[in-house]
């Protein structure tokens, strides 16, 4: 997907439908025709052209079942998401892709803050079953599941503002806007302190707890490293404390972390009382 050339193609009336399916994506898995041509104040027939040519470029889905509609695709949720993000005035410039996974999407760009990052959720049914452990969405599609992913990871960025996270500067559907960490998975460095680096994580993760938050998927690919220090990124399956599990999950965060130290760098570390490190007096 090449947001940028997708983006250069579309003009006034594409937006405008695009936003008439964006805010009906909670009410329909297909969102008639005649509601979108209404919304985006277009005749019906200039609405199916637009549509089809949308749909050539893979950024709508046009479905014919007891009635005419279309859906919007993971391409065009982000770059209908992108385009909030720039009429905001958030966003400047897009740039190169920096990154695709099962989960995400991430381009480098230009924010009012200057050079930053753009991740757009992609929520899949892999990463769908994941959620579903954790909290009930019920019947919502995949394209509401990635906005819902996309606003949880936003928030809990903002709770941990200033602790070694990265700064979450906007969030408009599937996108988050971030600051860019210049830094490696900590999987991919040898570390040449990892015991101090282990304890400073450990302490982090407390401070995380004090605000509310349980990473949700913390494992050595989502801790960035770089000669100033560690950060942890990726929340999205993030949980807030008192959430039904948050325990079972903070202990699975903690195993993962401990293994891999263990494993790599054979530190080892009793899990209860890091555990009981990590909550303090105040975890019942």
């Amino acid at each position: 997907m090449d947001l940028p050339s997708l983006y250069s193609k579309l003009g006034k009336n594409s937006w405008k439908i695009l936003d008439a399916i964006f805010r009906n994506l909670w009410n329909y898995k297909y969102v008639p025709l005649n509601v979108i041509s209404n919304l985006a104040n277009i005749n019906e027939e200039k609405t199916r052209r637009i549509l089809r040519a949308l749909a050539d470029d893979g950024i709508v889905v046009n479905k014919q079942t007891e009635y005419e509609g279309a859906t919007l695709t993971f391409s065009g949720l982000s770059l209908f998401s992108l385009h909030l993000l720039v009429e905001s005035g958030q966003v400047e410039a897009i740039g190169k892709k920096m990154g695709e996974g099962k989960e995400s999407l991430v381009y480098n760009c230009i924010s009012k803050q200057g050079e930053a990052v753009i991740k757009f959720h992609k929520l899949g049914y892999q990463s769908f079953k994941k959620v579903v452990e954790k909290r009930d969405y019920g019947n919502l599609n995949f394209l509401v599941l990635s906005i819902r992913s996309a606003k949880r990871e936003f928030s809990a960025l903002r709770k941990l503002k200033g602790l070694a996270v990265p700064e979450a500067y906007s969030w408009e559907g599937n996108a988050v806007l971030m600051q860019l960490i210049d830094a490696d998975e900590m999987i991919k460095v040898k570390l040449e302190n990892p015991e101090e680096i282990l304890d400073a994580i450990i302490d982090e993760m407390a401070k995380f707890y004090r605000r509310g938050i349980v990473h949700g998927d913390l494992s050595p690919f989502n801790i960035l490293v770089n000669e100033d220090g560690f950060w942890v990124i990726d929340f999205p399956q993030s949980l807030e404390v008192g959430e039904a599990n948050w325990r079972e999950i903070l202990l699975r965060d903690l195993e993962n972390l401990l293994r891999y130290f263990k494993r790599t760098y054979r530190i080892e570390r009793d899990m209860n009382s890091v555990f009981q490190r990590i909550i303090g007096d105040s975890g019942s």
